[in-house]
């Protein structure tokens, strides 16, 4: 049985010859699985080599050129733009990483002023955004060493940010799709105004949804920290408050489908005007009147 360094089978590259020469000295049979997977470690330290090769001293990323070199070589699109440059995706190549052939991602990405498309920085030795702004799809940070979202001020698709070292969004405005906060330790959502999908805040850090007015999906507050939800005025899917911490509502104003309040501790609907979709109020502490001076689309469950 192969395990690798991270549980994933694979045998490193640099651990290659190590094994090989374990396994003939112990003569040591090998399972198909494990055949193959020497045979795909040594297929990588091929393209190792190759990319060594034709990458020679661009991998010290003394200049912006260097960089594009590196860019252009992993099939990732680059066009110069305000002494910087915009990247169609960000990645880890797909055999192996930066690190393998000496390329360091914070120098590599001190010149990225933009991505396109997504970004998944699973696995990334990146500890700081820099001077990135936007990234136009999907951004995945699960897993990375990032601390620091820089200048970043938009996701265009979802943001994962479960099981990150991320703690306070800085600078980020919008994210276009779904957020999932689940299992990460960011305590501050920074100068975020609007979610796009559905946020999930199950099992987070965040107490307070600070400037946040938008949440364009559904939500779930169940096992969540949230106490206070700060400047939110709309939520556009269903809104689960079940078990929840939050006592008060604030400023939210309609909620465009379902709306759970079963056995939560809310006691003031505050100014909540709407709800699109059904309302189950079972074993809450919120009034008879309260209930009768809103607008409810669907069945009421008291």
């Amino acid at each position: 049985e192969i395990q690798g360094e991270k549980n994933n089978g694979k045998i490193p590259v640099k651990y290659l010859e190590t094994f090989k020469n374990h396994q003939q000295e112990c003569d040591i049979k090998l399972s198909y699985n494990a055949q193959n997977e020497v045979k795909k470690a040594e297929f990588v330290k091929i393209e190792l080599q190759k990319a060594k090769q034709e990458l020679g001293s661009a991998v010290k990323l003394k200049t912006i050129d260097d960089a594009i070199k590196i860019f252009d070589y992993f099939r990732i699109k680059t066009e110069k733009k305000n002494d910087g440059l915009v990247i169609s995706k960000y990645k880890q190549p797909d055999d192996y990483n930066f690190e393998n052939i000496e390329i360091d991602e914070n120098k590599l990405f001190k010149y990225v002023n933009e991505i396109k498309g997504d970004a998944d920085f699973y696995n990334s030795k990146i500890t700081s955004l820099g001077q990135l702004q936007s990234i136009g799809g999907n951004a995945n940070f699960s897993d990375s060493k990032i601390t620091d979202l820089g200048q970043l001020q938009s996701i265009g698709g979802f943001a994962k940010f479960s099981d990150s070292k991320i703690t306070d969004l800085g600078q980020l405005q919008s994210i276009g799709g779904d957020a999932n906060f689940t299992f990460s330790i960011i305590t501050n959502l920074g100068q975020l105004q609007s979610i796009g999908g559905d946020a999930d805040f199950r099992l987070s850090s965040i107490e307070d949804l600070g400037q946040l007015q938008s949440i364009g999906g559904d939500v779930l507050f169940w096992r969540s920290q949230i106490t206070n939800l700060g400047q939110l005025q709309s939520i556009a899917g269903d809104a689960d408050f079940s078990g929840s911490k939050v006592k008060d509502l604030g400023q939210l104003q309609s909620i465009g489908r379902n709306a759970h309040f079963y056995n939560s501790q809310i006691t003031d609907l505050g100014q909540l005007q709407s709800i699109a979709g059904d309302a189950d109020f079972r074993d809450s502490k919120i009034s008879i009147d309260d209930i009768n001076k809103l607008e409810i689309g669907g069945e009421i469950k008291r």
